[in-house]
Order: C-alpha cells, then structure tokens, then sequence
C-alpha cells in the first residue's frame, strides 16, 4: 500500500473512532481519572524499553553477536522514534539490522536475531490472548472469542506438524540444489544457532512474557482510568487481538488500527467500545513524550555521524 494511502488510512479511520466517541462521557471520565494510576503506566512504557534492549541482547547472543548494553538501548530507542512515521515495527527493525551487521557474515544474523526475538514476543502475546480467551469463553461466547480460540488451536497443532519438517531441515537432511541455496543455507546456520543456545532463547522467552504481561497490565489500568473493572483474562484477549491487528501494514504506526481493533475486541469481552477506545487513545498519548525523547536522541545521534564524517 501506498505511504500516503496509508496516511489517509490512518487518519480516516482515526477520524471515524474519534467520532463515534462519547466525549461527553470522555471528559467526564478524564477529570475523575486516577493520575497515580496514569503515571503508573507510564511507568510500565519507560520499563519496557530496557526490557527490550535485554531481550534483544540475548537474542543477539544466540547469534554469536554481542553489543554494549547502552548502544542497544540507544538504537532501540531510535528505532521506536522512526517507528512512528512508517507502518507497523518494520523500519525501526530496518535501523536496528543496520546497526548490528557491521561484517558480511553478519548481516544474516543480525536480521534472524531480530526476527527470534520479535516473533517469540509476538507468539507470546498470541498464547496469553489465547488464555484469556478461553477464560472468558463461558461469559463471553461471541464469534471473535471463539474464532481467536479456534485460529490458536490450529495455529498450535500446525506448529507441532512442522517440528519433524524443520529439525530435518536444520540438521541438513533436505538439500536445497537452487540458485536461492546460499540463502536457505544462511537460513539453517542461523537455525542452528537457535537450536545450539537454548538456554539463552529461553531467556529471551522470559523476557517476552515480562514484556507483554506489562503491556496487558498497562490495558487493565487504563481500563480503570476511565471506569471500567474488568478482568486481566478480558484484558489478555483484547491485547491479543490488537496485536494481531497493528501486524498488518496498512496504516502509519498503527493509528485507528490499534484504536479499533481495541474497541471490536472490548465489544466481544463485554466492554462498553468507547470505553475500550478512550484506553487506547490515553495510551497513545502517553507514547507521545516517549517518542518525543527517542526523536531527540535521533537528532543528537544524527548530529555526531555528520561531525565525524566532517
């Protein structure tokens, strides 16, 4: 999709939210809200950055690369800044590539490195959504709940299909004789490591679940901000979907995909969707002095690579 299709995406969608909301009922719920509780995750948003970097880190190990903890958080940083003008973790993943594949027989590594990481996260918050789903599936048995539960138990039986398939293809049973061979051979080292430090991809699990339990945590509080008490299982499921939803590219940092797909989730876990949709704005707003701050390590950064090129 087009850049500027997905500006105009972004924004009519956002548009629409932002007009079926009940401002009214909005402010209300804002002047009454619990600033403790908003600096609280606040709080949990600055966490996850180092979170990251660690998570990252390890992923990186795995791969047989090691960078200084502050240069990691550093680039992550920066890639969080970049993140906010192109679709999806794409671009800012882009950054992080560049900045970690400094040889050429790096470059594959640097890219797997990220990939583990990012899909270990993703499938984390995949399987708790799943958990809250199945959780709530008695009080609340409506179709997306039941197709969230339905698209996980297939996700996982195919999953358990393809173990014998990729052992094989890591230990180097299947012979790939075509032109792409260097490529599926950079794909089966990279395996191999995985497969060689599990310890350390374990790690990388751990700090998955932190991350993403913090960000179903960061959805529970803001629900209360604007009176809403509902359950960490409700909360699980609705991030799992929104999830799933900010994966696709087809908006610039996932502006009114986000939004929405929190307000269809809350709708089919008994949640009222303007309030579902007042959370996720609150959230978004709270990114914004973050993001802020990242741009001015960007700009910094930036300013250093040219006085030394000079």
């Amino acid at each position: 999709m087009n850049k500027y299709l997905k500006v105009v995406f972004s924004a009519t969608l956002l548009g629409v939210l932002l007009y079926k909301l009940d401002w009214q009922n909005a402010i209300r719920q804002i002047n009454g809200s619990d600033l403790p509780v908003i600096s609280v995750v606040f709080i949990i948003l600055v966490v996850q950055f180092p979170i990251s970097a660690c998570r990252w880190g390890k992923s990186l190990e795995i791969h047989g690369l090691n960078f200084p903890y502050l240069v990691l958080q550093k680039t992550l940083c920066i890639s969080f800044y970049i993140n906010t003008f192109l679709p999806t973790s794409i671009g800012g993943d882009g950054y992080r590539a560049m900045k970690t594949m400094a040889g050429i027989g790096e470059k594959s590594r640097a890219i797997s490195a990220i990939l583990l990481e990012r899909i270990l996260g993703f499938l984390v918050l995949l399987f708790l959504g799943l958990l809250g789903a199945i959780s709530i599936l008695r009080e609340h048995p409506t179709p997306l709940v039941k197709i969230y539960i339905l698209c996980g138990v297939l996700g996982g039986i195919l999953a358990s299909g393809m173990k014998g398939p990729l052992g094989k293809y890591i230990s180097g049973d299947v012979r790939n004789s075509s032109y792409l061979g260097k490529y599926f051979d950079a794909v089966r080292l990279n395996f191999q490591y995985i497969q060689s430090n599990r310890k350390t991809v374990v790690q990388v699990l751990l700090y998955s679940i932190v991350f993403q339990t913090f960000a179903i945590a960061s959805i529970y509080l803001l629900f209360k901000v604007v009176g809403v008490q509902t359950g960490i299982a409700n909360c699980a499921f609705i991030a799992g979907v929104g999830g799933i939803a900010t994966v696709l590219p087809i908006s610039v940092n996932g502006i009114g995909v986000m939004e929405g797909s929190l307000a269809l989730a809350a709708a089919h876990a008994g949640i009222d969707p303007s309030h579902a949709l007042m959370a996720a704005l609150l959230l978004r707003i709270l990114t914004i002095p973050l993001t802020l701050i990242c741009g001015i390590i960007y700009l910094f950064d930036a300013a250093r690579s040219i006085d030394r090129a000079s």
